[in-house]
């Protein structure tokens, strides 16, 4: 079982995506980078096992609720990929800071101006580590530090030991969703070539 929702790299990545002013905007990226860090904490607390030959899934409860409903959701359906549960998988990163906010670990402010997030201090102080790792490598995958999303290259995979496998399937994932992504603004766009 997780210790807590502050000490997951779904909540982690959450916390680096909420803006000085407490905001969490909408990237579909961002949503496929939940997901993914969400598997990252099912390896993490060995729900996913990276075997010889394949997966090993065991979804027994975290007490993370969205890591518990993807877990159910990949064991209702194990034909899929990994990767598939990053592009369709049902959580989205508003949903883990939500959880956040319902398990105590943050505060919410909602008004007009759209709800607001206060992340706890521990939170800005990333740990060392393989989850600080993982937070990080995600983090710069998704764009989350205000930058564009960025690919991920193996030297900087290393830091996260033995959640390296997971990382790279989904840091590799995110840089296909982030050009996927471009290539559709560009199409909208009218234009023949993303633009950035």
């Amino acid at each position: 079982m997780m210790a807590g929702p502050t000490d997951g790299v779904a909540a982690r990545l959450a916390a680096v995506c909420v803006d000085a002013r407490g905001r969490l905007r909408r990237f579909d990226i961002w949503d496929a980078a939940a997901r993914g860090a969400l598997l990252v904490d099912a390896a993490h607390v060995g729900r996913l096992v990276e075997t010889a030959d394949s997966i090993s899934l065991h979804p027994a409860p975290t007490g993370f609720p969205p890591l518990d409903r993807l877990l159910t959701g990949m064991a209702a359906e194990p034909g899929h990929p990994l990767t598939w549960w990053l592009d369709h998988g049902d959580v989205t990163m508003p949903e883990v800071a939500e959880a956040c906010v319902a398990l105590g670990g943050w505060r919410t402010r909602r008004g007009l101006l759209g709800t607001r997030y206060g992340v706890p201090t521990a939170l800005e102080e990333q740990p060392s580590g393989e989850v600080a790792a993982a937070v990080e490598v995600l983090a710069t995958a998704c764009g989350a530090r205000g930058r564009w999303p960025e690919a991920v290259f193996a030297p900087e995979l290393v830091p996260t030991g033995s959640l390296a496998w997971i990382c790279t399937t989904v840091t590799d994932h995110l840089e296909l969703v982030h050009r996927r992504n471009l290539r559709a603004a560009g199409a909208a766009d009218g234009g023949s070539s993303p633009y950035y």
